[in-house]
């Protein structure tokens, strides 16, 4: 079951759920313009201090920029979705 948790510095709900022993922190910032994408993501990527969670963002882009600032700190995975937008996984590396 989704629940949703504040997070500081944040602009969107952001969820959290469990699934297969994993802690999984998601939001959706498609319909956001920037900086509010990175805002979210670097504020919510401050949970991911373990294997077990992940995080999942949703976006409308890939963001590249959000890419270049993480310098290589975590594992990426990126799928684009049926409706265009972007599924983007972080874990830690």
């Amino acid at each position: 079951m989704k629940e949703q948790v504040k997070v500081p510095n944040t602009t969107v709900p952001i969820y959290r759920y469990e699934e297969d022993g994993v802690t999984v922190y998601e939001f959706d910032t498609s319909m956001t313009g920037p900086p509010e994408p990175m805002v979210n993501a670097l504020s919510v990527l401050e949970l991911l201090t373990a294997p077990n969670i992940k995080v999942i963002m949703i976006n409308h882009k890939k963001p590249m920029g959000l890419f270049d600032k993480l310098e290589g700190k975590y594992n990426i995975d990126m799928e684009e979705l049926p409706d265009g937008k972007y599924k983007i996984i972080f874990t830690l590396k």
